[in-house]
Formats: structure tokens, C-alpha cells, sequence
């Protein structure tokens, strides 16, 4: 069991993967919680479906601590109702495996954020600006060397290797920041791959790893997490870019361009769809900022230097960004004092959009 502090909660997460039709599942689930509700001890607990899986449930429960768990389940009453599930699924025989204890930040309050794309740049930036702020943080990347740096020297950063353009990795996720903490506050979806060139310069293969990264994987990490953001109340930040913005063209970046259009488009339509259930959405567009991307995207240093340069000279601001900059805005929009902010996508690009 995990060590704990007068006053903490503790967290427990289990996995169930069904032998039944889930009604029969979640009927019987609903009569363990309800026993499990009138006994001491018991705070509260999220039973999140997979989307890639619909056979997958994950149970997360708080409770005051250890001990009251282990009355609980010691019970007859629970006994039966354990059977029952086993019937239904396969699952750890004990039923709730401890994960770790939750401790409040100071302020009372330590949300979890799950930030994609973030071994760099902005990503980097946002995971270690919440985790400054007290936050836990899951950080999402396909390199984990670049994971280990974003984390290293913070102590609220927990890392995830996944390539979230893959089959069930939106999923894998989830389940990873819910093991991890046991609940989702925010996510931020940042995690982007531009492809420099014109039209005639690119494959249909660079076309859908640029949706896929850009569009796709955002859709699906969000559908991931949509129970365990509405059973928070959290936030989504979609990460965007202000040349999306307006009646603009993106020559030599128009598949990321366009790409950027449309996940500003599902920022405000989530933002209608999803307020019912207590989620909200917004969106950050930055404009251009010194991250590396134009490297990571095929130019070369000195091209970037210049591009850098030329456009910071276009900005009014008179520079380019950086990825602190950005990631104060991503952390402010998901502040509690921003819930009235939804379905807005901000530009945060030194006035270069209105150029």
C-alpha cells in the first residue's frame, strides 16, 4: 500500500477488460460503486471507457486512505460484488491496485496536465512553466531523451513515450496520466510536425504525417480524455498558429497551414459541443517564436537564422517569440480565473498577424 499523510488521498486505478456486453458491466459496476459509496473513507471515483477499445474501462478511486480501502474490500458485501465483476471481466484479482498518494499543492489545489509534443520548444516550455506552478505533469513525446531533459530538475514532470498518430496510442495516454495521478485537469495539445515546401514538393505520405500529427492526433487524444476531463471540469488547449488566422496564405507551409485552420475551427466547435458536460476549449495561436521547428522541418540553420530574422523584423513587436513567452499564456488560459474564456483562440505573435 502507499505511505501516506493525515489528510491525503489515495488514489487507486484498475483496468478491466470485458468478457460481457458492457450494459451487464456497468450495471454491476454501478452496484459495487454504490456499496463502495456508503462506506467511510470513500471520496469519489471516474470509470472511463476506452475509445480505441470500447472492451477497456479504467476505474480510478480516492479515498481518505489505505486503511478504509482494506475495510471496505474485506467486506462480504464487496466480496460478492468483486465476483460478480469477474464474471463479467478480467481484471487484478484485488480489484484496485494503489498507485500513489495525491498531495495538494499548497494553494489546495494541484491540477494534472498532459502536454504533447513537449521533448521541445513550446511543449518543453508549457510542461516545465505548470509544473513551476505547483502542477503534475504527464509530457508527451516520441523521443525519449528529449522527455528526460524536459523533465530533468522537476520533480511534477512524468514522461510518456508515445506517437500519438499511431492505433491506441490516444488511449495508452489516458490511462497512463490516470495511473499517474488519477485525474486530467488540462490537456494541451501542442505537438505539431510542419514539412517545408510548396505543393509540387511533397509526397502524399508528408501530407498525412502533417494531419495526422497536426489534426488527427488532437481529435483523438481528446475523445481519450473526454470523461476524465468532464469529471474534472478541465480544459483543452489546442496549440494553433496565427498564420491560420484571417484570410491569410501560407506559401511553402500550406498543408500545416490548413492543417492549423481546421483545429481552430474544432477549438470553437468543442467549445459549443462539449460545454454541457463542463469542458472547456480554447485555443493559443502563436506566432513565429525561436523553438527550433524550422530545423526539425528541413531548413537548414543558417535558413532558419534568416527566416527568424525576416520575420522579426515584420512583427510590430520587432523580434520573434520564445517559448516562454508561449508557454505563460498556454498556463494562464488554463487558469481557473479564465473560465469564462471559451471557444477563443488567441494570437500571441507580437502584432504580426495584423500585418
Amino acid at each position: 500500500m502507499t505511505d501516506h499523510q493525515p489528510g491525503d488521498g489515495v488514489t487507486f486505478v484498475n483496468t478491466f477488460t470485458l468478457s460481457a456486453p458492457p450494459e451487464e458491466f456497468e450495471a454491476a459496476f454501478a452496484r459495487t460503486s454504490q456499496f463502495m459509496a456508503r462506506q467511510p473513507g470513500f471520496r469519489e471515483h471516474t470509470l472511463v471507457r476506452g475509445t480505441k477499445d470500447p472492451t477497456r474501462y479504467v476505474n480510478i478511486a480516492r479515498w481518505d486512505d489505505a486503511a478504509s480501502l482494506q475495510r471496505a474490500v474485506g467486506q462480504p458485501e464487496f466480496q460478492a460484488h468483486a465476483a460478480a465483476l469477474g464474471e463479467l471481466s478480467s481484471s487484478d484479482p484485488q480489484l484496485y491496485t494503489p498507485v500513489r498518494t495525491v498531495r495538494p499543492a499548497p494553494s489546495g489545489h494541484s491540477p494534472v496536465v498532459v502536454v504533447t509534443g513537449g521533448g521541445t520548444g513550446i511543449g518543453r516550455a508549457t510542461a516545465r512553466a505548470f509544473a513551476g506552478q505547483g502542477a503534475r505533469v504527464l509530457v508527451v513525446g516520441r523521443t525519449e531523451s528529449s522527455l528526460a531533459e524536459t523533465a530533468e530538475g522537476h520533480d511534477g514532470i512524468r514522461t510518456a513515450v508515445a506517437d500519438l498518430t499511431a492505433p491506441g496510442a490516444a488511449d495508452e495516454v489516458v490511462e497512463r496520466a490516470l495511473a499517474a495521478f488519477g485525474r486530467i485537469d488540462v490537456l494541451v495539445n501542442n505537438a505539431a510536425v510542419s514539412l517545408h515546401g510548396g505543393l509540387a514538393d511533397h509526397t502524399r505520405k508528408d501530407d498525412e504525417t502533417q494531419i495526422a500529427t497536426n489534426l488527427l492526433a488532437p481529435i483523438s487524444l481528446t475523445r481519450a480524455a473526454l470523461d476524465a476531463l468532464e469529471a474534472s471540469g478541465g480544459t483543452v488547449v489546442n496549440v494553433s498558429t496565427s498564420g491560420s488566422l484571417g484570410l491569410r496564405t501560407w506559401p511553402g507551409a500550406g498543408v500545416f497551414g490548413a492543417s492549423k485552420v481546421a483545429l481552430d475551427f474544432l477549438t470553437r466547435t468543442w467549445a459549443v459541443e462539449l460545454a454541457p458536460r463542463g469542458v472547456r476549449v480554447v485555443g493559443l495561436a502563436p506566432g513565429v517564436v525561436n523553438s527550433g521547428i524550422g530545423v526539425r522541418s528541413g531548413m537548414s540553420a543558417e535558413q532558419y537564422d534568416g527566416f527568424l530574422d525576416q520575420m522579426g523584423d515584420k512583427a510590430p513587436a520587432g523580434r520573434v517569440g520564445t517559448p516562454e513567452e508561449i508557454a505563460w499564456w498556454i498556463t494562464q488560459l488554463a487558469r481557473d480565473e479564465a473560465a469564462y474564456a471559451n471557444g477563443v483562440v488567441v494570437p500571441v505573435d507580437g502584432g504580426l498577424s495584423l500585418t
